[in-house]
């Protein structure tokens, strides 16, 4: 049986009477879901299919016992707009949701059973990720073959195990990088881009900034552990080289380019996700392996947001 099915198991009072002035609802179900549309709360009748209704909806603790579970009228508006998306006009969504918003800022969040098996479910995945990745140690790394690299013990920031990249390392990534510029070169070639995409290496940053105002460390250009996959098998692709440039949060920036390398376990490149900026237009370049040979796969290009594939192997 659905969720909804058993609604209804007393008789609710039709909307016209008000004996029941509170956390009262009416038999009448919503034209957009499966919920009742319409909510007593202190006094006043509130439906939840109108946007003016809803943006009238006093912000103050309510109790609706809807298939024997405890809901505040937030919980009603997030399953109302949430479970029945495609249903709710555009003008009542954003209603709804500035509206469930207030009930959370106030600390009024009333969350339904489902929803906190969710959260929890989340809340434990999350952990056991934390976990794994927090055990990653250096030894982790060494069972692969990155000879050209010497890489320091992971840390865990950011939900990510992180390697920052040493002084002697940077030399190798910059070499890395000038490889990958000469396979940009025939991608532009190939999808005839003006003028050539080019990083210059010498712009990489490696140092570590802290973002204004909190206790979040900003990376740039790092190596991100990925040594077993979630059923612990080796991964593919061990080992990710981020990098980027001092304009990577700069959103006015007329140039910028970021992207990850993926290394495979024998230490050579698997494949690239190269993204570049130039003012108004956008490059994303897909580099992998064609048999053995590192090659293009595909290139996007995006200009004021309209995106389109101009080259596909």
């Amino acid at each position: 049986m659905g969720f909804f099915d058993n609604l209804f198991k007393k008789h609710e009072p039709e909307v016209s009477k008000q004996e029941f002035k509170h956390n009262v609802y009416g038999v009448e179900i919503s034209q957009y879901s499966s919920l009742p549309r319409y909510y007593f709360i202190q006094g006043e009748c509130y439906d939840i299919d109108s946007p003016k209704s809803v943006s009238s909806i006093p912000v103050c603790e309510t109790h609706f016992s809807i298939n024997e579970e405890d809901w505040g009228i937030d919980t009603v508006l997030r399953e109302h707009v949430n479970r029945y998306y495609s249903h709710i006009p555009e003008e009542l969504k954003s209603t709804c949701y500035p509206k469930i918003s207030e009930f959370e800022w106030n600390g009024l969040k009333r969350e339904s059973a489902q929803e906190k098996q969710a959260r929890i479910r989340q809340e434990t995945e999350q952990f056991e990720k934390e976990k794994k990745l927090r055990s990653i140690s250096l030894k982790d790394m060494k069972q692969f073959h990155f000879d050209g690299y010497q890489l320091s013990e992971p840390i865990y920031d950011n939900n990510m195990c992180i390697i920052t990249i040493l002084n002697s390392d940077q030399l190798q990534v910059k070499r890395d990088m000038e490889f990958i510029n000469t396979l940009v070169k025939e991608s532009c070639a190939i999808a005839e881009i003006k003028p050539l995409l080019h990083i210059d290496v010498e712009s990489l940053k490696f140092d570590i900034e802290k973002i204004e105002h909190t206790t979040i460390n900003q990376y740039f250009t790092y190596f991100e552990c990925n040594p077993y996959t979630k059923t612990g098998k080796l991964s593919k692709f061990p080992l990710i080289l981020h990098y980027a440039t001092e304009s990577f949060n700069d959103v006015n920036a007329s140039k910028n380019y970021f992207g990850e390398i993926y290394y495979l376990q024998d230490g050579s490149i698997g494949k690239c996700r190269l993204i570049y900026w130039n003012r108004r237009t956008m490059y994303l370049i897909d580099l992998g392996l064609i048999g053995k040979t590192l090659s293009t796969k595909k290139i996007e290009k995006t200009y004021n947001g309209d995106k389109a594939v101009i080259y596909k192997a």
